[in-house]
This record gives C-alpha cells, sequence and structure tokens, in this order.
C-alpha cells in the first residue's frame, strides 16, 4: 500500500488533501483512482486513509482506520505556542517559521487574541496551503507541523520539554539570554508568544499549571510575529541546527 507524509494531527472522519508534489506523483502514476485505499503518517499516528477525490494536481483523502502510533514518534525539537493575530501578521509568522525550521506550531486563542479559534479553524486550509509552499520553497526535509488552532485553556502538559512563555506581566521572568545559559538546549523546546495586548491573568494561570519558566528580551520592543521567530533563531542556533 502507498504510504504518504502529513505535518500535522489527524483523527477519524477527517478529510485533507496530500501535498502538491504528492498529488502530482499519484495522478502520474495512474495507478491509484477515487475509492482506493493509501496509508497516511502523521508525526505520531498511522492510518487507513480512502481517497475521495481526484482533481488537476489534487487528490483528497478521509482518514477512515487508524493503525495505532508509528514506531518512531519524536516530537519536533521546537514548538511555538502561537496567540492567533491577523491574518496578513500570522501567515506571514507561518512562512518564517517553514523557512528558518521550527518543528511545530500551536495556534491557541488568547483572552487578547485578535482572531478567536473559530475562524481560525476557517482560515486552516489556507494556513496549511502556506505551510506545504513555503516547505516545497525553502527545501525543508522535515516539514513543520501545524496543529489545528485551539482554546489556551485546551494546552495539554508537554512532558520532557523546556518550556518558555514570553511575558512582561508580573510574573518574575528573567532574561532569554540568562536563561538559557542554565539549560540543556539540546532538549526540545516549546516556546509561548502571546497577542500584542499580551498576555491576560487566566492565561498565565495556564501556563504556570504546566509549568512553564517566564522569559523577557533585552532591547527593543518585537511585534508578535516577530519575536517567536527571533527567539526559534537564537535557540536553533545554539543546538547547532542553523
Amino acid at each position: 500500500m502507498q504510504t504518504y507524509y502529513i505535518p500535522h494531527k489527524l483523527k477519524i472522519g477527517d478529510i485533507t488533501h496530500l501535498s502538491d508534489s504528492d498529488s502530482e506523483m499519484l495522478i502520474s502514476q495512474q495507478k491509484l483512482k477515487e475509492q482506493d485505499l493509501v496509508e497516511i503518517e502523521t508525526y505520531d499516528k498511522i492510518f487507513i486513509a480512502q481517497i475521495t477525490y481526484i482533481e488537476k494536481g489534487s487528490v483528497e483523502i478521509e482518514m477512515v482506520e487508524e493503525r495505532g502510533d508509528r514506531t518512531v514518534k519524536k516530537l519536533p525539537s521546537i514548538t511555538i505556542i502561537q496567540a492567533l493575530s491577523n491574518d496578513s501578521k500570522f501567515n506571514y509568522f507561518l512562512e518564517k517559521c517553514v523557512e528558518i525550521g521550527i518543528g511545530r506550531i500551536i495556534p491557541v486563542e488568547s483572552q487578547y487574541s485578535l482572531k478567536k479559534k473559530r475562524k481560525a479553524l476557517k482560515t486552516l486550509g489556507l494556513w496549511k496551503k502556506i505551510v506545504e509552499d513555503a516547505t516545497e520553497q525553502s527545501r525543508n526535509t522535515t516539514p513543520t507541523i501545524l496543529e489545528n488552532p485551539i482554546m489556551i485553556s485546551e494546552l495539554e502538559d508537554i512532558k520532557n520539554s523546556i518550556k518558555i512563555c514570553l511575558a512582561t506581566e508580573n510574573v518574575e521572568p528573567i532574561y532569554l539570554s540568562e536563561y538559557l545559559q542554565g539549560v540543556d538546549v539540546k532538549k526540545d523546546i516549546v516556546i509561548a508568544v502571546g497577542p500584542e495586548k499580551g498576555w491576560s491573568s487566566t492565561d498565565i494561570e495556564v501556563f504556570k499549571r504546566l509549568d512553564f519558566d517566564f522569559i523577557k528580551l533585552k532591547g527593543n520592543i518585537l511585534r508578535t510575529e516577530t519575536v517567536g521567530l527571533v527567539i526559534g533563531s537564537i535557540i536553533k542556533y545554539l543546538k547547532g541546527e542553523i
């Protein structure tokens, strides 16, 4: 059975599309048709999917069976939890994250987010296309995983990772440069970046519950679509990945 990789979480009943390059290859080979089955791998699961629609340059599939966890399950070394912003800023953020090689992006609705989860879900198809195009343009060999938008209250603990939250609120943050001197940057790192108005007290409590450390930057104040890219690039440099 032919196997394809999809760089985001899936569940039974989800409908998605193969990448442009995989779709082109499948169509050109003329071996598969609508209703045929293919195997789909995400970074953590294996599925059986049915081809539901084939048109010029695009193959639509539906997840019909879960086959369990992948034998090798490795989370990305850098994950950015990014508060939802307006479309142009978030689109820019996504494209540049892929180019510099950020492993995973989790869009979240916080109290002061400029976009709600409900509207963000409607934009998910466009975002996945941006990630796909940027992956092909940058020749990224490990495609960035874009999770579905969630409420900040839906965040789950990411174990065995260094977890930092950029915050200017009254949480006694320390400078990033000082913080990184005391941790093993070779470990997986999760970075949380809030909206332009910052985190609310309720948001902060979520990060405290999930054992995040709070950090701040020296110098100029950076915009929400820029700061995650800067921190991610610094950490990738220290990891020897850039």
